[in-house]
């Protein structure tokens, strides 16, 4: 073969057959059209997510519900003693041996997981470590229910037989005690005769108490709004509140219909939004 041909025959494997591979420009419009399609579905599935993340906290409030209804029926018709200052703690130092956790952990209330919020879990829980796992302390003497602390509490308000002295108050639309009881949001629960359906029975606590603590734990909740009162939606970015009703059945509130129903415990003025 001559030199000139060698060269020539070189020259064809070297550079491959025309239109081989792609461009740099090619590349670049393929990587636009693949972020374009993620910022259109990405949403569609964080919202997917948020959605099957919110049934598994629906559950979670019928499996409390159900836990409290046999541990009443055992009991005569009385919930368990609940003088914890506020309604999602479970154990304090005022109740101890008396409290709920004693009473009903591994009997009543066996699988302690359903009382984790998976949406709280994955975001207050990763600073308030209780949150997201029940064998873990939130601080000296602060835990979940499978931890010994004197004080366990957790995302949700247990309202069936809370005691406040002074007595909560229960307020109409506008945030005050009406003297029309019907226009007031109906008292909590004491025993299970009144187990209707308008009166709420288990939520996620979002709650202001002036000058003391304003607390976020709905869902995608942030926890802490400071400590000076302000409007509801200046500290709280709760995306909408599950209702536990006495009756068993559950209320997805949307955030526009969220407002202060009660106050009273852990202060007389502490206003409880549901």
């Amino acid at each position: 073969m001559k030199p000139d041909q060698t060269t020539a025959c070189r020259s064809r494997v070297d550079s491959g057959p025309p239109g081989d591979g792609f461009t740099l420009i090619e590349l670049l419009v393929v990587i636009a059209i693949i972020a374009i399609l993620a910022a259109m579905l990405l949403p569609a599935l964080g919202k997917a997510k948020y959605s099957g993340q919110r049934a598994v906290c629906l559950s979670n409030l019928k499996q409390q519900y159900l836990s409290q209804i046999m541990y009443a029926d055992d009991f005569g018709g009385k919930f368990q003693f609940h003088d914890d200052g506020s309604p999602d703690y479970h154990r304090t130092t005022t109740t101890g041996q008396r409290s709920i956790v004693n009473a009903m952990r591994g009997t009543y209330l066996r699988n302690t997981k359903i009382l984790i919020c998976p949406i709280t879990a994955n975001g207050v829980g990763r600073t308030w470590l209780n949150y997201a796992d029940q064998a873990s302390l939130a601080g000296p003497d602060y835990g979940g229910w499978d931890t010994t602390a004197a004080n366990v509490f957790t995302p949700y308000m247990w309202l069936a037989n809370f005691t406040a002295a002074p007595a909560m108050k229960f307020v109409d639309a506008q945030g005050a005690v009406n003297a029309n009881p019907a226009e007031n949001e109906p008292e909590w629960p004491k025993k299970s005769s009144e187990l209707d359906s308008r009166r709420a029975f288990i939520t996620h606590r979002v709650s202001d108490t002036p000058g003391t603590k304003l607390w976020d734990l709905g869902h995608l909740g942030k926890f802490d709004g400071g400590s000076q009162t302000k409007p509801l939606w200046s500290w709280a970015v709760t995306a909408d509140q599950l209702v536990g009703q006495a009756d068993g059945s559950v209320i997805v509130r949307p955030k526009s219909q969220i407002r202060v129903r009660a106050i009273g415990g852990p202060s007389s003025d502490t206003r409880y939004y549901y």
